[in-house]
């Protein structure tokens, strides 16, 4: 049975993660906390599977929360990564700004340097997409509107009925 306290967390952080992750306390403490977040609630040692089951739930959940705390969250652990190497992610907007472009195709002229910030940002471009398709959409994956069906619907009918006229004999 392993310990789920926050010092035993620190403790496998500071072994496991201290090479991955630099020297900052600060974003080592983070994702200590990241750690006994996912290990609260359950006793003993966590699987792998059970990790991906409790992020799974988490971010299904309530997409919209889960991708505010992702950005928020995201963006002071880039910050905290960055802003001793990083002379364009000197201000938390910085990181920001950064982390948000992260959940897109989207631009900006600021790059990670840092292995940390690497890591934070290949997360956030993996996991962000999705997450923000999954809070802007209807609540309960529900259709938009019950217009929009019928609108595309007489688009489709339309079409039908255009594709006929050109198949026609003249």
């Amino acid at each position: 049975m392993g310990d789920p306290s926050p010092l035993a967390a620190r403790k496998v952080l500071g072994d496991a993660g201290a090479p991955a992750l630099g020297r900052d306390e600060r974003l080592r403490g983070a994702v200590a906390l990241l750690a006994v977040g996912l290990a609260a609630g359950g006793a003993g040692e966590l699987s792998l599977d059970q990790v991906k089951q409790r992020f799974r739930s988490a971010m299904t959940r309530d997409p919209l929360d889960s991708l505010a705390a992702m950005v928020l969250g995201c963006s002071y652990l880039f910050h905290q990564a960055e802003q001793a190497e990083n002379p364009r992610c000197t201000r938390f907007v910085d990181a920001l700004l950064f982390i948000s472009t992260c959940l897109s195709g989207g631009y900006t002229d600021q790059f990670a340097r840092t292995p940390a910030g690497k890591t934070i940002a290949s997360f956030v471009m993996t996991f962000g997409p999705t997450l923000v398709g999954s809070a802007l959409s209807a609540p309960g994956g529900a259709p938009a509107s019950q217009g929009l069906q019928e609108q595309n619907q007489a688009i489709l009918e339309r079409l039908d009925g255009i594709l006929e006229a050109l198949r026609a004999p003249r």
